[in-house]
């Protein structure tokens, strides 16, 4: 009998956010840098890559408000 599988969807990319790098010594659970006495270096770029994320999602919107309201101008001087 084959055994049954669940695709949950988690194996697929999200093209939208940044991945991240992924260094040799995020496997090394006992390697612990200085400088990160409360968390993990891992962790310390989990939260980088976040904030790069919402700052892209930040220029983004701005991008488009501006061109809405471009647009909009461009049309009430018609």
């Amino acid at each position: 009998m084959l055994p049954t599988y669940h695709n949950t969807g988690m194996d697929k990319a999200d093209h939208t956010k940044f991945g991240g790098y992924i260094y040799p010594s995020d496997f090394n659970t006992d390697y612990r840098k200085k400088g990160y006495a409360a968390s993990s270096a891992i962790a310390a770029r989990i939260i980088q890559d976040r904030n790069f994320d919402e700052q892209c999602r930040k220029n983004t919107l701005q991008k488009v408000n501006f061109e809405r309201s471009k647009t909009h101008k461009d049309s009430m001087d018609s």
